[in-house]
């Protein structure tokens, strides 16, 4: 009985595993497709350490490379390497409504 109750964990365990992975390959295809369109907000950040001014598209709530600290991020810059507290929030670039494609032309 033990026996079973174990593999049922594992079995459970696995499944949850792979539809972890899977959401995360969407999410990340997804913003991959659409940039800044989709899910992902842009930031306009400048490094403490080198002074680089660099553009950090992030997606809300989701953080593997960088340590969540409110609305700012603990992250390595891309440019020195050096890690640095970032504020997200504060520094979003606001994009334009997009245009409306264009009138298909007559038959």
């Amino acid at each position: 009985m033990a026996g079973l109750v174990f593999w049922a964990v594992v079995g459970a365990g696995s499944i949850l595993a792979v539809i972890a992975v899977v959401l995360f390959a969407v999410v990340l295809r997804r913003v991959r497709r659409f940039g800044t369109r989709g899910w992902a907000e842009r930031s306009h950040l400048h490094c403490p350490k080198c002074r680089t001014e660099f553009d950090y598209d992030w997606v809300p709530g989701v953080s593997f490379s960088a340590v969540r600290l409110g609305t700012g991020r603990y992250m390595a810059c891309p440019s020195c390497g050096g890690w640095s507290y970032f504020d997200l929030y504060g520094t979003i670039v606001r994009r334009p409504a997009p245009e409306a494609p264009p009138p298909a032309p007559p038959p």
